[in-house]
């Protein structure tokens, strides 16, 4: 599958399940081992959860690798490593005190 199917995927998903302020940005430039990372939240860690399961669903339906996912107990930060996209479901709470953002925020957003 290409990367971009697989972006459009996993934002679809998230917006599916009612994800918040969804955002992919583009590494591919970067020189990090995958290409595309993508940030949301949720007010709940129940919706964490429900957000991360679709993901899930979807990509494992699909046919492609989830490498790990770590935070899925907890439902507060969920990280998922899809291989060439990388996936951040957090807490607003969480989303706001780690502030995810400001670390991608020198690379440009893809739109999907």
């Amino acid at each position: 599958m290409k990367v971009e199917n697989l972006l459009k995927m996993v934002v679809d998903a998230c917006d599916n399940k009612h994800g918040y302020d969804i955002v992919a940005y583009d590494l591919t430039d970067a020189g990090v081992l995958y290409d595309y990372t993508v940030i949301c939240h949720a007010p709940t860690s129940r919706q964490v959860e429900a957000i991360a399961n679709e993901v899930r669903e979807k990509v494992l339906k699909s046919g492609v690798d989830i490498y790990s996912t770590e935070g899925l107990k907890e439902a507060k930060w969920v990280l998922m490593d899809l291989g060439d996209v990388i996936v951040n479901i957090l807490t607003r709470d969480d989303r706001e005190y780690y502030e995810l953002d400001l670390l991608f925020e020198k690379y440009p957003l893809k739109e999907v």
